[in-house]
């Protein structure tokens, strides 16, 4: 049997490789509107929690029309930063769509922190009030940053950004870094409310969030809400919501409800963003509307993100060659 190998690549190579926020954005987009035709297999993902408060997702993924296939094996544990480790960490491997043999293993965190960022950005290009000026962030850590980063990118008309966080060096750090890096005032907040009262799109970026703590009266008309982790909000915001929207029904309906959930009912969904992103539904219709999108994270974007990483870390001769079969198994 001929020796079969594998590419695997490192973080420093993932970001060698040269990813924007832009091409970020575009990809994810494209992988939405794959799901929104009925052209994907993403089931929900399935995990296990060796502590509290702590995950390990499996996310898998195929996207039939680019034949892009592959696993995401991430792991959230929010106390590592105390060790001096990430939070988030783990792997993608990518699998040829004919064999199925594996043909890449990569880092799988730069991947994650943006594409989740670039859910974001796709929503506000469907869903944003236009002309919004004004972005409320709750929580100043990656995901603030990346986000805020990623709502420039399609929102011309940011003059205003508004952070909270309940950590100060935190906060002052977001105030200081973002200001020198974005045209526009970045300012701190004495709280979530008044971060949150009259801005045209919020986006909370916390960690863990056992209980409401944000308030739908904090959210006036024509508001779109971003909610990156999915818990902190009360229900009452997503049944007063003009239009609620999540990136897939299965897996936020089975992960928020029920046993461990945190919502004891939610309404059904105006749509998925996929929908929207595909023309099956339309996005914003009103100034007015108050609109909440949940993205609890799709596979569908990490294969897709990894796959454009594979073919230019290819191009670019990035990486290391692994050998993974060179030889038959006893006895087969």
């Amino acid at each position: 049997m001929a020796s079969l190998e594998l590419l695997y690549l490192t973080q420093q190579e993932v970001l060698d490789v040269g990813i924007t926020l832009a091409d970020a954005i575009d990809i994810v987009e494209g992988a939405l509107r794959e799901h929104g035709a009925g052209q994907v297999e993403n089931p929900p993902k399935p995990g296990v929690h060796p502590l509290p408060g702590a995950f390990i997702h499996a996310m898998p993924a195929f996207l039939k029309r680019p034949g892009q296939v592959g696993l995401k094996w991430v792991s959230g544990f929010f106390d590592n930063p105390r060790r001096g480790i990430p939070s988030i960490s783990g792997l993608i491997v990518l699998n040829d769509a004919q064999t199925g043999l594996p043909i890449a293993v990569m880092d799988c965190a730069y991947i994650t922190a943006l594409r989740t960022a670039a859910a974001s950005g796709v929503a506000a290009r469907h869903l944003a009030r236009k002309g919004s000026a004004v972005v409320a962030i709750v929580g100043a850590g990656l995901q603030g940053r990346y986000n805020l980063l990623t709502l420039r990118e399609v929102l011309p008309d940011l003059r205003e950004a508004r952070a909270f966080d309940i950590h100060a060096e935190t906060l002052e750090r977001f105030v200081s870094d973002m200001s020198g890096m974005l045209p526009f005032a970045v300012v701190p907040a004495g709280d979530a409310e008044q971060a949150m009262r009259g801005a045209d799109l919020v986006v909370t970026a916390t960690g863990v969030v056992d209980k409401p703590i944000f308030k739908a009266d904090w959210v006036q008309p024509g508001t779109l809400v971003l909610p990156i982790h999915s818990q902190g909000w009360e229900a009452r915001l997503l049944h007063e919501a003009d239009k609620f929207v999540v990136d897939d029904w299965a897996q936020f309906s089975g992960s928020m409800t029920g046993p461990g959930g945190f919502y004891d009912e939610l309404p059904q969904p105006y749509a998925e963003l996929g929908e929207i992103v595909v023309g099956r539904k339309p996005g914003r219709q009103s100034p007015d509307e108050r609109i909440v999108d949940f993205n609890y994270g799709l596979a569908i974007h990490d294969v897709a993100m990894a796959s454009e990483v594979l073919a230019r870390a290819e191009r670019m001769g990035l990486g290391t060659r692994l050998a993974q079969m060179d030889g038959t198994l006893p006895f087969a």
